[in-house]
């Protein structure tokens, strides 16, 4: 017999209550496989062999590829001789030296030793091309100085070697794709490749071997890890080996390890100086905020470290300060403040600028206006080659003379040679101009001497702070600075 009624409702089945132990795993397993199908390279990707067929066909730098290669050179070099990071970027648009690079990665992470050996070859003329181009451009340029563009290249970083991974990132998920462009990563990786190779160019040319050696490097260090990226990319969509050997991967896996150390480890010690320098910097900072405050009657315009010789371990400070000069004695106050701030082992110098004192200010009033009031008398006399116009010309050369004391020769000499020790000789002059559509006019000329020890390249950089120091120093508009 049925004890329920035909009213009552049937019984829902009851459910077990889940723990949250079990809850936390289904939510961790439900977060992980959303994030691995957003990560998913796969996803979208060409087929394996169109891929492979896409980086071999390209990756032969020959006939037009040679030709666009040239031409990004050469708008890259003139980008870095004119200082443009706008012409730069047009070079890196049609620059084809993603494709040998990329042909490396997939080279070694299919074990494909021909294909290789191709990428390797056509690499390598890549680099004969690109050096010849650069070198022939900065031999003939009536430019060739060394601008900020180029000096940026001169310092090899780990933080370049990251651009250069990201590049190469760039370079070879897009290459993967279907419907993929060449154009978007191919400006990705040549912003790691194209102004180095350059640079080197220009060391060639100038024979120098510190640009050369540093810029090759930078551009040897973006080449491995852009290959390297495109190496793992590869292992990571499982493409199939030409030939698997346990040993020879293991092998390679140590190898790549080995090299990519290897290339790290002078790129990360240059990037710690580089952080060091930056923090001496911003102590510096503070010292001159605190000392010479925008408020005082003392403004420190710009400061800078030197190191006066290389066998030297004292640095210089040196700061450059209008307003009212610093007494020799507080000179030494503040220089023995510097390890408070953290500053040590360093000597303070101080390029001030030199204003005309009140009294040489009323001596010079007073030479104006006695020269005025007997160029009147002598107006008023008119008598031609009279003795009050003789005792004008004296006062005129008197009056001469005094403008010409107001440069403090012996000071600017003295700062210059504590900033350039490798400064020889300094020669002084005011030199008369006429160019036949204007009033004549008076130059100051600077002629400079270096010792001959000093590179091509030091005097390059010197001759341009030696310019700015002379023109703080001697309190003029204008100057001429002749090397010899």
């Amino acid at each position: 017999m049925n004890d329920s009624t035909p009213n009552s409702p049937n019984p829902s089945p009851i459910r077990p209550n889940k723990s949250i132990l079990t809850i936390l795993k289904e939510l961790w397993q439900a977060t992980f496989q959303w994030f691995r199908d957003l990560l998913n390279l796969k996803e979208g990707a060409n087929n394996e062999d169109m891929i492979k067929l896409e980086i071999r066909n390209n990756k032969k730098i020959r006939g037009s590829n040679a030709w666009l290669l040239m031409c990004s050179i050469m708008i890259a070099s003139l980008g870095l001789d004119l200082n443009s990071p706008a012409v730069i970027i047009g070079a890196m648009l049609i620059s084809p030296l993603m494709s040998p690079i990329l042909g490396l990665g997939l080279g070694v992470a299919l074990n494909d030793k021909k294909s290789l050996f191709i990428a390797l070859q056509h690499f390598f003329v890549a680099i004969l091309i690109a050096l010849i181009t650069s070198t022939l451009y900065f031999l003939i340029t009536p430019f060739g100085q060394l601008t900020p563009e180029i000096k940026a290249r001169t310092a090899p970083t780990l933080l370049d070697g990251l651009v250069a991974v990201f590049g190469g990132l760039a370079g070879i998920i897009s290459i993967t794709r279907k419907n993929s462009s060449n154009a978007i990563p191919g400006v990705a990786i040549a912003t790691a490749l194209m102004p180095p190779l350059c640079v080197t160019g220009y060391g060639i040319a100038n024979w120098n071997m510190t640009i050369l050696l540093n810029s090759f490097y930078l551009f040897f260090l973006n080449s491995f890890f852009i290959a390297l990226t495109a190496f793992i990319i590869i292992k990571l969509l499982n493409f199939e080996s030409e030939s698997y050997d346990p040993k020879e991967e293991r092998r390679t896996r140590i190898l790549l390890i080995f090299f990519s150390l290897l290339l790290i480890l002078p790129s990360a010690n240059i990037l710690y100086d580089l952080y060091n320098q930056r923090q001496e910097y911003l102590k510096a900072q503070t010292f001159v905020n605190e000392m010479f405050p925008k408020t005082g009657k003392t403004r420190c315009r710009g400061h800078e470290f030197l190191t006066p010789d290389t066998s030297s371990t004292q640095r210089l400070l040196v700061l450059e300060l209008l307003g009212k000069p610093v007494p020799e004695d507080s000179i030494k106050i503040l220089e023995g403040k510097l390890p408070k701030y953290g500053i040590n082992n360093t000597r303070l110098s101080l390029i001030q600028n030199t204003n005309l004192g009140l009294e040489q200010l009323n001596l010079m009033q007073l030479e104006l206006n006695n020269l005025g009031q007997i160029a009147e008398k002598l107006e008023n006399v008119n008598e031609a080659k009279s003795q009050q116009e003789i005792e004008m010309d004296r006062l005129r050369a008197r009056l001469d003379s005094i403008a010409s004391d107001t440069i403090p020769f012996a000071k600017v000499c003295k700062e210059a040679k504590i900033v350039f020790p490798k400064l020889d000789r300094v020669s002084y002059a005011r030199t008369k101009q006429n160019d036949f559509n204007s009033p004549i006019s008076e130059i100051p000329v600077f002629l400079i001497q270096w010792n001959p020890s000093k590179s091509r390249y030091e005097r390059t950089l010197d001759e341009q702070k030696l310019y700015n120091l002379l023109k703080v120093s001697a309190d003029l508009d204008t100057l001429q600075l002749i090397p010899y």
